[in-house]
């Protein structure tokens, strides 16, 4: 695989919009670092790897399908606090209607203030990580931070989570996009392996050059 790097415009401004979810996750969504409680979050792990077999017992040729035989990076980035999520906060209506084989949950946690975790996740590297944990201020200038792999359930795709985790965890870099024309729509054009002259210092001091099974 080509160690392709996409970096976004420096115009661009990432949207937090609401993802497309049945009408009874009506929370509150919040960005979830997966090893950020003690308690529960071997946990979320695992369900994160039940979630890739079940993805690659389904359909193993599908975007995405061989992922589960990268389960060192996952679990890498995990121990690493650089794997990143999404949860809904519960409501009324969520208490009443939400049953444990909802497609759009992936687990619940009933106790640390999590509620619904949706099935998606992101890889991102040291940088983005800490930006992640320190959300810098507006207008301070470029961000850092580049994302190595974004992962969505089959069955939660096409409504928006993809593009809500990103604007979430507002990198400045993306590797090995697998997908391009997506990553575009999310304001990622300047392609690094075209533009050598961008390769400097300043501009690659925060990108992780090992490589991962980027899914989208």
């Amino acid at each position: 695989m080509s160690s392709a790097i996409l970096l976004r415009e420096h115009d661009y401004s990432p949207s937090l919009k609401q993802p497309r979810l049945p009408e009874h996750l009506d929370g509150d969504i919040h960005l979830l670092e997966f090893n950020s409680d003690r308690w529960y979050a071997a946990a979320w792990f695992f369900s994160l790897l039940d979630e890739l077999q079940c993805a690659h017992d389904t359909n193993p040729h599908a975007p995405g399908g061989g992922f589960i035989f990268s389960k060192k990076e996952v679990l890498e980035a995990w121990y690493e606090h650089r794997l990143f999520g999404l949860w809904v906060s519960d409501t009324v209506l969520s208490s009443k209607r939400c049953s444990i084989e909802d497609p759009f949950v992936m687990t619940r946690a009933l106790f640390g203030g999590v509620k619904y975790i949706l099935p998606i996740f992101c890889i991102v590297d040291a940088a983005g990580a800490l930006q992640a944990h320190n959300p810098p201020a507006q207008n301070t200038g470029k961000n850092n931070g580049c994302i190595q792999c974004l992962w969505v359930a089959e069955r939660a795709r096409n409504v928006g989570l993809g593009q809500r985790l990103i604007a979430e965890l507002n990198c400045y870099a993306v590797q090995n996009p697998i997908v391009p024309i997506f990553w575009r729509k999310m304001g990622y054009t300047i392609d690094l392996s075209k533009d050598d002259f961008l390769r400097d210092a300043s501009t690659l001091d925060h990108i992780v050059t090992h490589q991962n099974n980027t899914v989208l």
